[in-house]
C-alpha cells in the first residue's frame, strides 16, 4: 500500500514536470528542431559546401609563372615547351586551369608578393648526389588559399612531367618504360564486409553525435526543474506539499531522462534516415558501388538504443546534480559548461585509432558508451562488455540519484545564499573580510590556473624545459593567492595552515607509503592498458630533465609542487569545496579535479587516489603541511627513479617487477593496508575542526 501511495506520487510529480517541460519552447526546439532538421541540414549542407569548394578550386583560372632561364635545355629530357604545354593542358584528368605568364626571376617574386601571381616555378641545373640535374622549385605564399592551391595544382602536374620524361628516356635507350617504372604490381584486398566498413565510418562519428545529443537533451531540462524552481519561487511550493524528497526528485529525474532519451533516440533516427538517404544516392549512381544490407544493422541498432537509454540516466542524473548548486538559469549555465566539456572530451575516445575495450574500460563512464558504439556498428558483440556497460551506467545513476536527494535535503543547499556568489567580479571595497572562498570562485579560479598550465605552461616548459616547470608552478599558487588576497579572505583558513602534531606527521609518512604501494599496483595495470599514454608521459619528463641535476629537479619537481599544487587543491579549491558540500563530496570532487589537472588518462586514477587521500588528511587534522609533506615524498620517490634506477631496483626489487607474481601482489596490497590504516589511525582530527 505504501509503495503504492509511492508511485502515485512519482507519476503526480513525472506528469507535472513533463506538461512544464513541454510547454517550454527551448526543450521543444532540442528535442525536435535540432535532430530532425538541423543535423541534416548540417550534413548535407557540408556535404554540398564541400563539393562546391572544391569544384570552386578547380574551375578558378590560376595566374603562375616559369624561370628556366637557368636550366640546361636538353639535358636528361628536359623541354620548357613542353613543360608549359603540359601545364597550360586542360584535357587531362586533372582538368586545371592554369595561365603562365612571362616574367623574370625578380619580376617573379616582386609579382608574388603582390599577389599578382598565384605560384611560380623557377627551374635551375644544379649538381645534386645523383649528378647534374635540373632542379624545379615552387614558390608560394602559404598564408593564401589561392596560392597554396596553384602551388598543389603545380606539384600533381609536375608529377605527370617527370613520368613523361622518365618514359621518354628509356624509350629511346630501347628499354620498356613499364616494365621498369611499375617493376611489381601492388593491390590491396579488403577482406572486411561492406556492412562493417560503413559501421566502422559510423563508429567513429556516431558516438560524439549521440553523447552531445543526450547531453543537450537533458541540460535543459534538468536546468528547468532544478534552478528553474529556484529563480521561479516555485520550489518552496514544491517542498510544502505532502511529498517526500525522494519522491520529487524521483519524479524529475525521470522526466528529465524521458527528454534526454527521446532527444537521443530522435537524433538516431534523423542519422539512420540521413544514411539511408545517401546510401540509396549512391546506388543510384553505382550500383556495384556499395552493396550494403541494411538489415544487419537492426541487432547492432537495437543494442546502441537500449545502451543509450541507459546512458542517458546516467547523464540526466549527473546534470540534475549540477545544476542543483545553481541559483538561475545563468548561474546553471556557468557549471553546466564545464561538465560539456568533460563528457565531448571523454568522448572523442572513439576516433583513439587500436584502443582495446577491455571490462576496466567498460566500467569507466562515457568512456564506456562510446567504444560500446563502436564496436557494435562492426557486428563485435561481446556480451560480458555489454552487461558491464549496462550495470555500471545503471549503477552510477542510482549514485547521482542517492547524492542528487541528499543534496536536497541541504536548507543552506537549495535556499542559502552563503557560498553561491562569484565574488572576484564583486567591487573589492564591498566585500568582508575573513572566511573562505565561495564554490563559484573556486571553480573560476581552478579553471583559470588549468588555463594557464595548458597554454603558458606548455610554451614555458618547452622553452625552458625544468625551470619552465617552476614556473608553471610559481603560476599555479599564484592565481588562488591573487584571488585570496583581492576578496579578503581569511587566508590561514583558506590555505588549511595549522601546525601539524608530531603524532600526525607519523601518520602521514605511513599513510603515504600506503597508499604509494597501492598507487604502484594500480599503475601497472593501467600501463599496460595505456601504454601509449605511459610512454608519452616518461618521454616529456625525459624531455624536461634533459641535462638537469638531482638536487635542482628534486626541488623543481618533488618540493615546487609539493608547496604551489597543494595551495591551489587542497588549500584553496577543497576549502571552498567543503564549506558547501558535504565531506565525502568534496574529498572526492577535489580528488577527482586532481586527477583531471594532470592531463593523463593513466594519471587520473593514480593522482585522484592521491589526491583523495591527501584531502582527507586535510579535513582530519586542519593542516596543509602534512599533505606537502606527503606529496613531497611522493614525487622525491619518482625523481630517485629517475636519477638513479639501478639503486632503486636493488633496494625494491618488487616495485620494479613488469608481471610480480601472485604472492608480490598479495604481500604489497597487504603492506599498503596496514600501513595506510595505521597512519589514517594515528592522525586523530582535533575537536577544533568543525565544518
Amino acid at each position: 500500500m505504501k509503495t503504492s501511495a509511492k508511485m502515485t506520487k512519482i507519476k503526480a510529480i513525472y506528469q507535472k514536470e513533463m506538461l512544464d517541460l513541454l510547454r517550454d519552447k527551448k526543450t521543444l526546439i532540442m528535442m525536435l528542431v535540432v535532430p530532425l532538421i538541423i543535423y541534416p541540414l548540417i550534413m548535407m549542407g557540408s556535404i554540398l559546401m564541400g563539393s562546391a569548394i572544391a569544384g570552386s578550386l578547380q574551375s578558378d583560372e590560376y595566374q603562375i609563372a616559369v624561370v628556366d632561364d637557368k636550366a640546361q635545355e636538353g639535358m636528361n629530357g628536359y623541354d620548357g615547351h613542353a613543360l608549359r604545354a603540359l601545364l597550360r593542358d586542360t584535357e587531362d584528368e586533372l582538368k586545371y586551369h592554369l595561365k603562365i605568364e612571362e616574367f623574370s626571376e625578380q619580376s617573379c617574386k616582386e609579382a608574388l608578393a603582390a599577389e599578382e601571381i598565384d605560384a611560380y616555378i623557377e627551374v635551375e641545373a644544379q649538381d645534386t648526389e645523383d649528378g647534374r640535374k635540373n632542379v624545379f622549385t615552387i614558390y608560394y605564399l602559404s598564408s593564401k588559399t589561392t596560392s597554396s592551391t596553384a602551388a598543389n595544382m603545380i606539384e600533381e602536374k609536375l608529377e605527370r612531367y617527370r613520368e613523361q620524361v622518365s618514359r621518354q628516356l628509356l624509350t629511346k635507350l630501347g628499354l620498356e618504360p613499364e616494365l621498369l617504372l611499375k617493376p611489381v604490381e601492388i593491390s590491396r584486398s579488403d577482406s572486411s564486409a561492406t556492412e562493417e566498413r560503413v559501421g566502422s565510418m559510423l563508429g567513429m562519428i556516431l558516438p560524439f553525435l549521440m553523447i552531445s545529443s543526450i547531453l543537450l537533451g537533458a541540460f535543459y531540462p534538468a536546468v528547468d526543474a532544478t534552478a528553474g524552481e529556484k529563480e521561479r519561487g516555485t520550489l518552496e511550493t514544491l517542498l510544502t506539499l505532502p511529498v517526500g524528497n525522494d519522491e520529487l526528485i524521483i519524479g524529475k529525474f525521470f522526466a528529465v531522462s524521458t527528454v534526454a532519451v527521446a532527444s537521443a533516440v530522435l537524433n538516431l533516427v534523423s542519422m539512420l534516415f540521413m544514411s539511408i538517404y545517401f546510401y540509396t544516392v549512391v546506388q543510384s549512381d553505382d550500383a556495384q558501388t556499395l552493396d550494403v544490407e541494411l538489415t544487419n544493422f537492426v541487432p547492432a541498432l537495437l543494442i546502441v538504443v537500449l545502451c543509450t537509454v541507459a546512458f542517458a540516466l546516467f547523464i540526466s542524473a549527473v546534470t540534475m546534480c549540477v545544476t542543483t548548486f545553481a541559483k538561475s538559469f545563468k548561474e546553471a549555465n556557468n557549471y553546466a559548461t564545464p561538465l560539456m566539456l568533460v563528457v565531448m572530451f571523454a568522448s572523442f575516445v572513439a576516433f583513439v585509432p587500436n584502443i582495446e575495450f577491455t571490462g576496466l574500460l567498460a566500467a569507466v563512464p562515457i568512456v564506456n558508451i562510446s567504444l560500446l558504439i563502436s564496436d557494435i556498428l562492426v557486428f563485435e558483440y561481446n556480451f560480458s562488455i555489454i552487461m558491464i556497460v549496462l550495470v555500471t551506467n545503471m549503477v552510477y545513476a542510482a549514485l547521482a540519484i542517492v547524492l542528487l536527494i541528499r543534496l536536497y535535503n541541504s536548507e543552506d543547499l537549495m535556499f542559502g545564499e552563503e557560498g553561491t556568489s562569484i565574488q572576484i567580479f564583486t567591487g573589492r571595497g564591498t566585500l568582508k573580510s575573513g572566511g573562505v572562498p565561495t564554490l563559484s570562485d573556486a571553480v573560476l579560479v581552478l579553471a583559470a590556473a588549468l588555463l594557464l598550465l595548458l597554454y603558458v605552461g606548455s610554451i614555458v616548459q618547452v622553452r625552458f624545459l625544468l625551470w619552465g616547470l617552476l614556473m608553471t608552478q610559481l603560476l599555479i599558487i599564484g592565481v588562488p593567492l591573487l584571488a585570496s588576497w583581492y576578496t579578503k579572505k581569511d587566508m590561514k583558513e583558506t590555505f588549511s595552515i595549522q601546525a601539524p602534531k608530531p603524532v600526525w606527521v607519523l601518520g602521514a609518512v605511513l599513510s603515504e607509503i600506503g597508499c604509494y604501494l597501492i598507487v604502484i599496483l594500480l599503475s601497472t595495470l593501467l600501463g599496460s592498458l595505456f601504454q601509449q599514454d605511459v610512454q608519452a608521459v616518461n618521454d616529456t619528463m625525459n624531455y624536461i630533465l634533459e641535462g638537469a641535476g638531482f638536487v635542482q629537479a628534486l626541488l623543481i619537481i618533488a618540493l615546487a609542487p609539493a608547496v604551489c599544487e597543494e595551495a591551489l587543491f587542497r588549500g584553496y579549491f577543497f576549502s571552498a569545496a567543503r564549506k558547501r558540500l558535504r565531506p565525502a563530496a568534496a574529498i572526492f570532487l577535489s580528488g577527482a579535479v586532481f586527477g583531471v589537472y594532470h592531463l593523463s588518462l593513466v594519471k587520473f586514477f593514480t593522482t585522484g587516489l592521491l589526491g583523495i587521500l591527501f584531502c582527507y588528511v586535510v579535513y582530519r587534522t586542519g593542516s596543509i603541511f602534512l599533505t606537502a609533506l606527503m606529496h613531497f615524498l611522493n614525487n622525491a620517490v619518482a625523481v630517485c627513479v629517475l636519477f638513479y634506477p639501478e639503486l632503486m631496483e636493488q633496494l625494491f626489487p618488487v616495485l620494479f617487477s613488469e608481471s610480480p607474481s601472485l604472492i608480490e601482489i598479495c604481500l604489497l596490497v597487504a603492506v599498503g593496508v596496514i600501513c595506510l590504516s595505521a597512519g589514517l589511525w594515528l592522525l586523530k582530527p582535533k575537536t577544533a575542526v568543525k565544518e
